[in-house]
């Protein structure tokens, strides 16, 4: 039976499936938004067994990350890995915080201009462009079933920045290609979420008590192991089986505790532990493999961190302006609005970016391996 090393070799180093995974993730995401931006609660995902699989999107697309960045990581030195990651993450991200702060926020504000952009909560807004993650603009969308949000989507920024930042170390360290480092991480953080979830604050000193029961450290020890997740399969990607039969165990997992389980347990690092490797295999084992019509937009084409970064602030400028209250209308009205502004940013600022960088970038290498094909034809 091959492995995903074999079939990253048959398919010349890249997943034919991860274009589609990518966009299939952040469909997922903006259909979980849809219900809360209309709503102002989750109530009707928790009462169906869809909770568990949209709960799930975001953790897949860090396995995806840490899958493809660490075959990046042990491609390349340490300089050009970090201009790498920059020229991929900063260029949306800039693009929608300024696109919210200097041309949402000023049409729709309640405020006065000049009362707007005195504000430090403009100001302050203006830094998640650098990572430093901060939701509101003053006088904007306060009325709104999920008020005050502008892009609740950005709180992710910091884990992705966090994850590259500790695989450049282990670069500089030399432990990129140690199966074991990534396992001793990945326990690591599990360690903290079970620390953080079950010991009582008094039993702790009181600044140790405020960092592990800190919300963020709490989204870490979630999300960060799910990279380290997909670094492990990448590094033992030659021992590892290419299975159908594997990932449909994946796909019955998540029925399972769909059904069966109780939304309360997204909280629960218990879960997320035993929820990992059935996952992240069917994470993987979807991008390496040729999905019908994997990407219904085009080879080399890749909208999905478009998406993600986009459509918080569009869903909710949709339901400030026409008072949406149903989650599937929104969407419904949402699907082409936000595709078009992913498209802009894809074609506008993120593919000119990525022509810079792809005597660096493994996808990169892809689009130009793609672009050179067509041009021949």
């Amino acid at each position: 039976m091959r492995t995903f090393g074999q079939r990253m070799v048959d398919c010349g180093g890249f997943g034919p499936g991860f274009d589609f995974v990518r966009l299939a993730l952040a469909s997922g995401v903006v259909v979980w938004h849809c219900f809360p931006l209309t709503t102002g609660h989750t109530r009707l995902i928790d009462e169906s067994w869809l909770w568990f699989l949209l709960s799930a999107m975001v953790p897949m697309f860090f396995v995806v990350s840490g899958f493809l960045i660490t075959a990046s990581a042990q491609r390349l030195t340490v300089s050009p890995y970090l201009w790498n990651r920059a020229a991929r993450i900063f260029p949306a991200l800039i693009g929608v915080v300024l696109l919210c702060a200097l041309v949402i926020g000023p049409l729709f504000t309640t405020l006065p201009l000049d009362a707007y952009f005195a504000d430090p909560v403009f100001r302050r807004y203006l830094l998640n462009g650098v990572g430093r993650i901060s939701f509101e603009l003053p006088g904007l969308f306060e009325s709104n079933p999920y008020p005050g949000a502008v892009n609740g989507s950005l709180w992710t920024v910091p884990y992705e920045l966090i994850c590259y930042l500790m695989m450049a170390g282990l670069m500089l360290l030399g432990l990129v290609r140690k199966w074991w480092v990534l396992a001793g991480l990945f326990l690591g953080f599990t360690a903290i979420g079970f620390a953080s979830w079950l010991v009582p604050p008094q039993m702790l000193p009181d600044l140790l008590a405020q960092v592990l029961q800190s919300k963020r450290l709490a989204s870490a020890a979630k999300i960060v192991p799910y990279f380290l997740l997909g670094a492990l399969l990448y590094e033992m990607r030659g021992r590892i089986v290419m299975s159908a039969w594997l990932a449909l165990l994946g796909v019955a997992w998540c029925l399972l505790v769909g059904f069966w389980g109780d939304p309360a347990w997204r909280e629960s690092p218990l879960l997320w532990l035993v929820s990992g490797p059935p996952l992240a295999y069917l994470t993987i084992w979807a991008g390496l493999t040729r999905l019908p019509a994997f990407n219904p937009f085009g080879r080399g084409n890749d909208y999905s961190y478009g998406i993600y970064l986009y459509h918080f602030p569009l869903l909710q400028l949709l339901v400030y302006l026409f008072d949406i209250r149903d989650w599937w209308m929104l969407m419904l009205v949402a699907a082409p609005v936000v595709l078009l502004a992913a498209m802009l940013s894809w074609h506008g600022l993120e593919k000119p970016i990525m022509r810079l960088r792809k005597r660096y970038s493994t996808f990169g290498a892809h689009i130009a391996a793609v672009e050179a094909k067509s041009a021949s034809r």
